[in-house]
Order: C-alpha cells, then sequence, then structure tokens
C-alpha cells in the first residue's frame, strides 16, 4: 500500500523564506536519488510560517528508510536553526487519487 509522509515545521521569526529553500532543495534531491518515491510536494503559508513536505512513497518500508539515511540527518541539522518548533512527522495511507 502506499504510504503519504507529511513533515511539517513552523519556521523561526524572519526565517521563512530561507527554511522553504532549504525543504525545496532537499525535496528535489529525495525525488530525483529515491525510486519508490513517486511524487512531491512542498507548501507553506508565509504569513503563519506553515512549511509542510508531503511525499508519496510505494511503501511504507520505502517511507521509514529515509528516517535512518545520513541526508535526512543532515537536513534536520540544516533547518534546526530556522524552524521555531520540533518538525511534526505523520505517516497516512493513500486512500484515493484522482
Amino acid at each position: 500500500m502506499s504510504t503519504v509522509i507529511e513533515f511539517t515545521m513552523h519556521a523561526a521569526p524572519g526565517k521563512y523564506e530561507e527554511l522553504m529553500g532549504v525543504y525545496t532543495e532537499f525535496a528535489e534531491y529525495m525525488k530525483n536519488s529515491h525510486e519508490g518515491l513517486k511524487q512531491v510536494l512542498v507548501v507553506g503559508d508565509p504569513a503563519s510560517g506553515l512549511v509542510r513536505g508531503i511525499g508519496l512513497f510505494e511503501t511504507a518500508g520505502q517511507a521509514e528508510a529515509v528516517n535512518s539515511e545520513e541526508v535526512f540527518a543532515d537536513f534536520n541539522a540544516k533547518v534546526e536553526p530556522l524552524i521555531a518548533a520540533p518538525p511534526e512527522r505523520q505517516e497516512l495511507h493513500l486512500v484515493h487519487t484522482c
């Protein structure tokens, strides 16, 4: 079953654009280097500072494997000074797409 990962962050004051840039760069790398990652969306709200990545993986195992990759640890280290609170990760089952 396909798995959707939502990874949400809230930018620290004045850091929204920089956070969005780091997140977009990471999303591009992930999409180009992970065969099981079928779709990536990065969305945000500059007014609230919310930045959310949504990734569609073929399997839950592929989604889970990202957590132990060095590139993910590096990404988290880059965003740490740019966020107001710890990131929130949610794993969902893809129920329907059109």
